[in-house]
């Protein structure tokens, strides 16, 4: 976030992408949404893709890569991503694509992240698209007053998740849905549980700081 901190340098290095939203830079502080829950979006609407879930790319090796950058040591980074992956199956969470992973019994492994944003930084974090990050022109009235004025509300937008910002409650609220009911019910037991998995190491000061350069930049 150092680098790419808002929506506006996001836009410059933008044109230098050729794999556009697929790039490194963006996936490292980027996210893909859509403006309304209901909108009958081109790419990925919500209301067709909830159920089993939409992604793009392999699961294999992303948990482990996350446990790095956090500042886990590397010598335990396997069997920590072993236990966690062995902990979202007893929960209900489908693991599909992960090392020891399974389906959930539902079949419907999809989720959804909720996300609330203050209207006066909305425009600083969040710009409207096209497919693949494009910018949308017509929408950036700016986005925030096509968001307040215009209906019916559609079409995706990027956001430059700066966790400055978006980890802070009167900033932001961000709420969790999961397709499949059994993990949804508990989702908080299982949140409990991962906690008590990481404390031993990232209860360690120096673990704790690195975790932070890791995710801030």
């Amino acid at each position: 976030f150092k680098h790419i901190p808002d929506a506006a340098r996001m836009l410059e290095e933008f044109p230098k992408w050729p794999d556009r939203d697929h790039n490194i830079c963006f996936k490292s502080v980027g996210l893909c949404a859509t403006s309304s829950l209901l909108a009958d979006d081109k790419e990925a609407p919500a209301k067709s893709v909830f159920l089993a879930g939409y992604s793009v790319g392999s699961l294999a090796g992303v948990l482990e890569k996350l446990l790095r950058a956090v500042g886990v040591p590397p010598h335990l980074v396997v069997a920590l991503a072993k236990d966690i992956v062995a902990l979202a199956c007893t929960y209900g969470l489908d693991t599909r694509g992960c090392i020891g992973g399974k389906a959930c019994k539902s079949g419907r492994s999809g989720h959804m992240l909720q996300i609330f944003l203050r209207r006066e930084l909305c425009d600083r974090y969040v710009y409207p698209s096209f497919p693949f990050g494009v910018p949308d022109k017509d929408r950036n009235l700016p986005l925030s007053k096509y968001l307040a004025e215009k209906a019916p509300i559609q079409g995706q937008v990027r956001i430059t998740l700066n966790p400055d910002v978006f980890l802070r409650a009167t900033y932001a609220r961000m709420f969790t849905y999961s397709a499949d009911p059994t993990y949804h019910e508990k989702r908080p037991t299982f949140i409990k549980g991962l906690v008590g998995l990481l404390e031993p190491i990232l209860g360690d000061e120096a673990v704790r700081e690195k975790a932070a350069r890791g995710i801030f930049g």
